[in-house]
């Protein structure tokens, strides 16, 4: 994403993993005041912190678990800035499988409310992660172009991918180094036993010689 982007957010999730991963970034400017309310009491749409797919853009699938108008608690530490002073941390996503005419529905909601006017600019950044697995989504990607108190006249960006889950290697135990045989050094007490032993069959050959020359 380069400087002037506006809103991308990239899921991404294991099938059959229960979770998701939702990573911001991007950038805008507001084009009308507005609110971004707190997770407290706000299942609900609202042009002020929430989007929708143009015409009929499905994001989420058929056979989704999610009901309408529902909000899910998020764990990580995506944040929007506004003004580059002002930031707030993103505790909520708001979900809305759309039935209708419109397309599926999608908002934020932040740790403390926050309101804003027209013509400031907004900055997305982080991620975090979400208990509902890649499975209630279509893959693919999607254009919004409203989500409205945030432009988002150039168009914002989900994009949904399944991902591989990896199984590490076991790490490998090296080989034990040999260990040579032991030289096995005899002891001086068996040195001794045999010079001793040299020196006696060296005698009894000689006297043995002395008798048969008599």
């Amino acid at each position: 994403a380069t400087a002037n982007a506006v809103l991308i957010i990239n899921v991404e999730g294991v099938r059959g993993s229960g979770k998701t991963t939702w990573t911001l970034s991007g950038s805008s400017t507001t084009s009308s005041k507005g609110i971004i309310r707190t997770g407290s009491g706000s299942n609900s749409f609202n042009f002020g912190d929430s989007g929708q797919l143009d015409g009929r853009g499905r994001f989420l699938a058929t056979n989704t678990t999610v009901g309408n108008d529902s909000l899910f608690a998020v764990t990580g530490s995506a944040q929007i800035t506004l003004g580059g002073a002002v930031t707030r941390t993103i505790t909520h996503i708001f979900l809305d499988p759309d039935q209708g005419f419109t397309g599926d529905d999608y908002g934020i909601r932040v740790n403390t409310r926050l309101s804003y006017l027209g013509g400031i600019g907004s900055t997305w950044s982080g991620s975090f992660t979400l208990d509902l697995d890649i499975s209630n989504f279509n893959l693919g990607t999607y254009r919004s172009t409203r989500f409205n108190s945030f432009s988002l006249s150039q168009g914002a960006t989900l994009i949904f991918k399944e991902t591989t889950k990896t199984t590490p290697k076991p790490p490998t135990t090296p080989e034990p180094p040999t260990t040579p045989e032991p030289v096995s050094i005899p002891e001086p007490s068996s040195l001794a036993l045999l010079g001793l032993a040299l020196a006696g069959l060296r005698f009894s050959r000689k006297r043995k010689g002395a008798i048969c020359r008599t």
